[in-house]
């Protein structure tokens, strides 16, 4: 199974709304994919399609709430197949919770390593192409799939506060090591 992560693009179709509608629906999603509880409206294709458009609009930081940062959004793929989607934030503040990356599955892929791809994906991103070098993740503190994954990339815990726990990584010390320097 190869894993690996897609841009959300407008024209992304049924089979992207349904795995997150399908992701909404669980009980102990840590990062609500839609903000609202998927009985209590109809997200159809056209709502799907605004969905698509904001978060677009996110990551080149147009039309940002107020406090919020510009965040890029995928789908982490397997093959061919959305399986989830993650999230980079391009600005992450070790005070608050929400750190530069979240990831969320559907369930029969989690606990599979997966979490651990993406947030290692995430990173080279973060490094590669925002230029960000030290990279913070939060982790609510019950969550303890992402903590696993956090610690199999090298993440290390640097704090916990207010119900989470804080790690970090020097990216540029990570992807630069064995470039002969």
């Amino acid at each position: 199974m190869n894993i690996w992560l897609k841009e959300l693009s407008m024209d992304d179709g049924k089979e992207y709304l349904d795995v997150l509608m399908t992701l909404s629906r669980y009980p102990d999603v840590f990062a609500r994919p839609v903000p609202f509880e998927p009985d209590e409206e109809d997200f159809d294709e056209d709502r799907f399609k605004s969905f698509l458009k904001v978060r677009r609009d996110l990551k080149e930081g147009i039309n940002l709430p107020k406090n919020r940062t510009p965040v890029s959004t995928y789908w982490v793929m397997a093959d061919d197949k959305p399986i989830g989607y993650a999230t980079l934030n391009h600005v992450a503040d070790l005070t608050k919770p929400g750190g530069h990356l979240g990831c969320c599955l559907l369930k029969e892929y989690q606990n599979k390593g997966i979490g651990s791809i993406v947030a290692d994906e995430l990173s080279k991103i973060a490094y590669e192409e925002l230029g960000i070098n030290d990279i913070i993740y939060t982790s609510k503190m019950e969550n303890t799939q992402s903590q696993r994954s956090l610690e199999k990339i090298g993440a290390t815990l640097v704090d916990e506060h207010d119900g989470y726990k804080y790690y970090t990584v020097n990216l540029k010390e990570k992807y630069e090591k064995g470039k002969g320097r």
